[in-house]
């Protein structure tokens, strides 16, 4: 039987660096892809795969930004027709973000996109292997992943022993080595042990967000263009108005705020005289900015229903957010702003789930 093929896109990380002084990561200088290859000899030889690696670059996650996104994408568009499967190594801080965007980008896949990292780097700066690091693990978990027999597409993220929707990737400690979770209700993709147990539920949600998917790269769907003119706020007690004003004053296209309760903003009614932030609202609809309101609620849902300050908001133009995570939100209106999307039609797409991104959703509002 002729062997598949798994590609290994490495771009830094932790997983990528090692350890000095004090416990402090520090970058190699160098990517790791043909390093990361030959650690997972075995697992491919078991799996009857063949293994390639591609570095792209070497960066902590902290500093990836979209156009870094473009590579990976490019990475995996350039390979898609001689590749089975595609493992990534990335950092841990912005995992959640780069997987929306592969998730929102790279639209009808056929193939398994598997991002992965670490909490520990894996070696020491003398060369020795870090004591108690994850990296080895998690590589090895997600190669078992992206190489399993069972029909499994898009984008994942396998940390720790969580395999995660692209889209629901919330980091939830810096610490453990589970350091990330699936974001509100959504349940996993499956759990990685001594085997790897699939939860058919998330299993089968997840599988059902990749439809007419693309066999070959000329029918993949690539949307790769993110507009990152956005703002993100966190409301608090006695925000004014003004710093709307500011915003809209320099060009931003789009603004986040997390607000507070089921996304009820400080909004009074007409004739209501304290201070709030109905002139901002208006303000930015008449500018044609978009806002979308979350909660700063950590399990909450944001459905602007619950209280008259939510639906006025909504009316105001406000867009609900639901149960999307900062990192889908951020994301995924910086992907619409990049697809050229006007004002009047950014509600709508944002509220059309497309990978996942929402679940909890109703109509109460119309």
């Amino acid at each position: 039987m002729a062997k598949k093929k798994l590609l290994i896109i490495s771009t830094g990380g932790t997983i990528a660096q090692t350890r000095g002084k004090h416990g402090v990561s520090e970058n190699v200088g160098k990517s790791q892809g043909q390093e990361f290859a030959n650690l997972l000899e075995n697992e491919c030889s078991e799996a009857n795969y063949e293994i390639d690696a591609q570095p792209i670059f070497d960066k902590d996650s902290s500093n990836i930004i979209p156009e870094d996104w473009e590579l990976i994408i490019d990475a995996i568009t350039q390979n898609y027709d001689k590749y089975d499967s595609f493992l990534i190594t990335h950092g841990t801080n912005t995992l959640g973000y780069t997987s929306a965007a592969l998730s929102f980008a790279l639209g009808n896949l056929d193939k398994r996109v598997v991002l992965t990292g670490s909490q520990i780097p894996p070696y020491t700066s003398a060369g020795k292997p870090t004591s108690g690091s994850d990296a080895l693990i998690n590589l090895q978990n997600a190669a078992r992943v992206a190489m399993h027999k069972r029909d499994l597409v898009g984008v994942m993220v396998v940390f720790g022993s969580k395999i995660i929707t692209g889209t629901r990737v919330k980091k939830r400690t810096e610490f453990d080595y589970d350091g990330f979770e699936s974001f509100s209700t959504v349940p996993l993709i499956g759990s990685v042990g001594n085997t790897i147990r699939f939860d058919k539920v998330g299993l089968d949600y997840h599988q059902s967000l990749y439809t007419n998917r693309a066999k070959t790269v000329g029918r993949l769907q690539v949307y790769k263009k993110f507009n990152m003119n956005i703002a993100s706020l966190t409301e608090f007690p006695g925000m004014k108005p003004d710093i709307f004003v500011a915003l809209a004053n320099s060009n931003v296209r789009g603004i986040i705020l997390r607000s507070v309760g089921a996304g009820d903003p400080n909004i009074a009614l007409k004739g209501e005289s304290y201070t709030n932030l109905r002139d901002g609202f208006d303000l930015l609809k008449n500018r044609g900015i978009s806002i979308v309101v979350t909660t700063q609620a950590p399990r909450g849902v944001a459905s602007m229903d619950k209280s008259y300050k939510g639906k006025a908001a909504y009316d105001m133009g406000a867009i609900p957010a639901w149960d999307m995570s900062i990192e889908a939100i951020t994301v995924k209106l910086a992907w619409l702003l990049g697809k050229g999307v006007v004002y009047e039609d950014i509600r709508d797409e944002m509220l059309k789930p497309t990978k996942g991104e929402i679940v909890y959703q109703d109509d109460s509002l119309e």
